[in-house]
């Protein structure tokens, strides 16, 4: 059983790692023929939803489990026929879906959505966010961008996922700067588009992310 757990915890640093390997893979052979009808914007999308449904599809394994264990307890099984109690704080985006909450098995489904589903959820809405922002700037600084680039943030932003997203944004920035100061300097290029960028912000947020999100005291971040 341990083991198994220990599997648990490391499948999304293993899934988010292959999808970060996939999205450089695609990017790497954009202009090499594809399949018909497979363009490079659609194999981020495609890659993108894989993203969202690995989230959401592991939260919904970790309550599934976490309602076994409990209920194979006879003390821990009174959590998963308990309500809500009244005096447990509500946050903006609980009491969005304080309706799940308001049943005899309340108190359990408030624990997972907490422990299981938030920072999932949070890691969606604001990829989304950042993927509209991108597709409004793409509407006025088109040359900023190549085909399918502004799908790749979007997949980008849902690898890092929450926290991670806070410490991805700066690293994008800086990954420009530098990225530009290169093409510039050794190959004479005057403007840089935004995909090489989105791709190194998330490599360096994967592998040093977490150690920057401590040494910014930022963990309070993570749910």
């Amino acid at each position: 059983m341990r083991t198994f757990g220990q599997f648990l915890l490391a499948l999304p640093m293993v899934a988010m790692a292959a999808a970060f390997i996939a999205a450089v893979v695609v990017y790497a052979v954009r202009n090499q023929q594809g399949p018909a009808g497979w363009s490079i914007a659609k194999k981020f999308r495609v890659l993108a939803g894989g993203v969202i449904a690995f989230r959401l599809l592991y939260a919904l394994v970790l309550t599934v489990l976490q309602y076994y264990i409990w209920s194979d307890n006879s003390f821990t099984r009174l959590l998963t026929r308990a309500p809500l109690p009244e005096h447990i704080p509500f946050t903006p985006l609980t009491t969005a879906f304080s309706f799940l909450f308001d049943n005899r098995i309340g108190y359990f489904l408030f624990f997972s959505w907490g422990r299981f589903w938030l920072g999932h959820v949070i890691a969606i809405v604001v990829a989304l966010a950042f993927l509209w922002f991108f597709r409004r700037l793409q509407k006025h600084k088109d040359r900023f961008f190549e085909e399918g680039e502004v799908e790749l943030g979007f997949a980008a932003a849902l690898i890092v996922g929450w926290p991670n997203f806070v410490i991805f944004v700066p690293l994008l920035f800086v990954s420009i700067v530098v990225i530009s100061l290169v093409r510039r300097l050794y190959y004479k290029r005057f403007y840089t588009t935004f995909g090489a960028p989105f791709l190194l912000a998330a490599f360096l947020t994967l592998a040093f992310g977490n150690s920057l999100l401590e040494a910014l005291d930022l963990g309070v971040l993570r749910i």
